[in-house]
């Protein structure tokens, strides 16, 4: 098992509580989706929390910058 941080955990773990929160309408997190999509463009290979995310999928066109920058490396 490797003992290295999973980078996009924090966005899977941010669209479970978001869904909690909002009565699991996915609509009202498409902003956590797109953070989590993003960091899996990047870190793909090596983030168990992209197995099955499909990263062609854009969540919020134009994303704002902040969703756009949010990714980078830990």
């Amino acid at each position: 098992m490797s003992t290295k941080k999973d980078p996009c955990k924090v966005h899977a773990c941010a669209i479970q509580k978001c869904l909690k929160n909002n009565n699991f309408q996915e609509s009202l997190c498409l902003e956590y989706f797109e953070y989590l999509r993003k960091c899996c463009v990047k870190f793909h290979a090596s983030s168990i929390s992209c197995s099955g995310i499909d990263i062609t999928t854009v969540y919020i066109k134009n994303a704002p910058a902040s969703i756009k920058e949010s990714t980078s490396e830990r």
